[in-house]
């Protein structure tokens, strides 16, 4: 029986965090918790109440809560749930602990009360579902920003200055991660300006305070945020996050960049980030890796990233991938003015087979020969669409002809069915023996199979011709566009669509086309003969 002179503290509690995003506001549950107390002629001392999350030890509230009540100014203990008092072993423990000893007399909830003479194992479970149920649900938030960074979008709530996540997107249709439009291409100039060589952090800053970037506040960045963000990587398409093992791994994100890698480095050095240069070019995904044969001897085209700078003092061309001094008069790169940098990427021959008297050919000439070869096929939507109608009318004429002969085999099938039905008949009279039967059966049914295989041929032609022409187009109407916006990966991903072979030879890259792409061409000839007509 309870002390009717037991005297209560009222405790509510409420996260701002996952964990209690469907529980009732800390108001509402008072307010229930009251009208128990009423309900019961529970006397309340004291209402303690705090916005904790309870997954970890460390709340102000509840340790004063139970401070007091070793002190004696309570005996009970109100609250909503069981879970509001502990979410973790500890404190879930020492309310456990109290309890049986007798130094908390009663606990009573919406659900249930609680004595020291109860079975302890009844609240032990109960706070052991609440803690397996906060360490779920950790797991499951880690799993799924682990998934979003596999994914290729950064998993964080904040993101760098001039992004935002897409809150209207569709799994696997939309941008996760899309610029913020007011402060992206101002960000994108100043890039464009650091990379110069002739303006210092504080000279962006000021800059960018003259073309309005502001924070949310609507005031202007401090230096700080301009130096984190000429040294994040994220504005180059990468990021880190940690794998399913626990280790930091790098991840390149879908997001539309505001520099390139190569871009990137370049402003480091500018900067003086003393940081591992070396590190950061191995990791750097050079386009067109492993897809150009040498036309001469047929090796692996390789690729061969000069990155450069001449000193300001002695004029003496050093490379800086693994230091940042002039090797003849120790200059300290970061304390020159406008340093020349000689940034170059090569695609040459990678002699594996031997000799070979192919010389190299610069990135941006590979580029050019290849957006060329994109501007070929490149289509309008105007052209897009006559093109799409123009090849349902041709395949709903196939698809006539496929149906006259779809019927002719339907026939033949009924055919052979019913002679497959004779024979069973014939068999079941006695007039064949079982040899001459099985022979017979075998020999039908074959055929049998043959025009099944072939009617389904034919019922699928005409829809597999459609997707496929579609295909085509669908890249000829994409193709320049992504190859000219998207990242490294883009690009070759385009360029293994577009070419059966690509050839380096005398500095020059030849592209063989996919024959589909020819379907583009004729329908050009054909669309551009309408118009003239």
């Amino acid at each position: 029986m309870r002390d009717i002179d037991f005297r209560y503290f009222l405790y509510a509690r409420k996260s701002s965090e996952s964990e209690d995003r469907q529980m009732a506001s800390i108001e509402d549950q008072i307010a229930e918790v009251k009208r128990i107390a009423e309900k019961y002629n529970l006397k309340i001392v004291d209402i303690i109440s705090e916005s904790k999350s309870a997954k970890e030890p460390g709340r102000i509230g509840f340790n004063s809560m139970l401070q007091r009540i070793h002190k004696g100014e309570a005996q009970g203990i109100l609250t909503w749930k069981l879970n509001r008092l502990a979410r973790n072993p500890v404190d879930g423990g020492q309310i456990s602990w109290m309890l049986q000893q007798n130094i908390i007399k009663h606990i009573q909830t919406f659900e249930r009360d609680y004595n020291p003479s109860d079975n302890v194992l009844l609240m032990q479970i109960e706070f052991g579902m609440a803690n397996q149920y906060v360490k779920d649900l950790s797991l499951d938030v880690k799993r799924g920003m682990r998934q979003k960074a596999e994914r290729g979008w950064y998993p964080i709530t904040q993101l760098p200055i001039g992004y935002l996540h897409n809150s209207r997107y569709v799994l696997g249709i939309d941008n996760e991660i899309i610029p913020n439009e007011e402060q992206f291409y101002i960000l994108k100039k100043l890039w464009k300006l650091l990379l110069t060589g002739k303006y210092s952090i504080a000279d962006i800053k000021r800059k960018g305070d003259a073309m309005g970037l502001r924070n949310n506040s609507n005031q202007p960045f401090v230096r700080g945020a301009y130096h984190k963000i000429f040294t994040n990587e994220f504005y180059c398409g990468f990021y880190y996050w940690r794998n399913s093992n626990g280790h930091l791994v790098k991840f390149q994100g879908k997001h539309k960049v505001m520099i390139s890698p190569l871009e990137f480095q370049k402003v480091q050095i500018i900067l003086g980030n003393k940081t591992n240069f070396s590190a950061r070019v191995r990791m750097y995904d050079f386009p067109y890796k492993g897809i150009i044969k040498c036309g001469e001897c047929g090796c692996t085209v390789t690729q061969d990233h000069k990155l450069q700078a001449i000193c300001k003092k002695c004029k003496y061309k050093f490379s800086i991938k693994n230091r940042t001094t002039c090797p003849r008069c120790n200059s300290e790169l970061s304390e020159m003015r406008s340093p020349s940098i000689i940034n170059i990427l090569y695609y040459r021959c990678s002699k594996s087979k031997g000799k070979c008297s192919q010389g190299g050919i610069r990135k941006e000439d590979i580029d050019s020969t290849i957006e060329a070869e994109l501007k070929k096929i490149s289509i309008t939507n105007e052209f897009y669409s006559w093109a799409i109608k123009n090849l349902k009318e041709k395949i709903t004429l196939q698809k006539g002809k496929n149906d006259k002969a779809v019927t002719v085999l339907m026939k033949k099938k009924a055919e052979l069915e019913n002679r497959v039905t004779g024979l069973v008949n014939i068999r079941a009279d006695g007039e064949i023996s079982s040899d001459q039967f099985n022979l017979s059966i075998a020999k039908n049914k074959k055929e049998l199979s043959s025009i099944e295989t072939e009617i389904e041929e034919a019922k699928r032609l005409y829809v597999e011709m459609f997707d496929d022409r579609k295909k085509d187009l669908d890249f000829a109407l994409e193709a320049l566009n992504k190859f000219k916006n998207g990242d490294n990966s883009i690009k070759t991903e385009v360029v293994k669509d577009l070419s059966l072979n690509l050839i380096l030879l005398n500095k020059k890259l030849e592209i063989t086309t996919r024959k589909p792409h020819s379907l583009v061409k004729m329908l050009g000839l054909e669309y551009k003969s309408k118009n003239e007509a």
